[in-house]
């Protein structure tokens, strides 16, 4: 009977994260950005659910159509934005999760710990897991020009941590990501040759270490960040970022 309600606590968790996530994506506008800080912990939640708020750095490119060209490097940069977590411990230790950037793409996946006790025993020791995420999404904005946007984004992280005693615990990852953005100029003159767009970051290779102080009820992240990227069209460049989360977990 406790295993029937867990579960039917389980589903009903899922869909409010869900219908939350509906809610934060249609208020977002979508630009061309790839999270530079990832925050995420190897240990798996060990049954429960987190949410998390963070605020980290992101790698922004912005669109470029002077000359009635669609191939222009883009003018980048560095911002800092929000990104709400929410996962759900399917296994003593597998989590979905899923990650809603302010202005990015969404991205849904899986975190395994393969090493280690989770995140509710709060063992001490070397800790060790690896996600998997996927997103794609559509958009519009208005401006000079008029843009019909779609997107997709792979995500992959390979975390490892040492847990110093119950309240502190050490991690670093290495993340291997692409991303990709196409669109159309709705309002593109008769000096352009085209109205579409292209634009992909191959082999964005990132390194984030940190720190996580609390329990596993709440808990807070504190991080240093490294990210190398290069969008079509674009020189390569390199970017640092500090960022920092809080989680409440249940």
């Amino acid at each position: 009977m406790h295993e029937y309600w867990a579960f039917i606590v389980k589903i009903k968790f899922m869909k409010l994260l869900i219908f939350t996530s509906f809610l934060i994506l249609s208020s977002c506008t979508q630009r061309i950005k790839a999270p530079i800080n990832r925050m995420i912990s190897p240990e798996a939640i060990g049954h429960g659910a987190e949410i998390e708020y963070k605020q980290m750095g992101f790698s922004e490119g912005l669109l470029d159509f002077s000359g009635s060209k669609t191939d222009n490097a883009l003018t980048m940069g560095s911002v800092a934005n929000r990104e709400l977590y929410l996962a759900l411990g399917v296994a003593q230790k597998a989590d979905i999760f899923i990650r809603i950037p302010e202005q990015s793409t969404s991205l849904l996946g899986v975190k395994v710990q393969v090493l280690g006790e989770p995140s509710k025993g709060r063992s001490e020791g070397h800790k060790l897991a690896f996600s998997v995420a996927m997103g794609a999404e559509r958009d519009s904005f208005e401006g000079t020009y008029d843009v019909k946007l779609k997107s997709n984004a792979q995500d992959f992280s390979l975390i490892h941590g040492y847990r110093l005693n119950s309240m502190i615990l050490l991690y670093d990852s290495i993340t291997y990501s692409k991303y990709n953005f196409e669109g159309t100029i709705e309002n593109a003159g008769p000096s352009f040759s085209s109205n579409e767009f292209d634009y992909t970051a191959e082999k964005i290779l990132g390194l984030q270490g940190g720190v996580e102080v609390g329990g596993s009820s709440f808990k807070l992240k504190l991080e240093m960040a490294f990210q190398k990227i290069s969008w079509t069209h674009t020189e390569s460049k390199t970017y640092t970022s500090f960022g920092y989360s809080l989680t409440a977990g249940f």
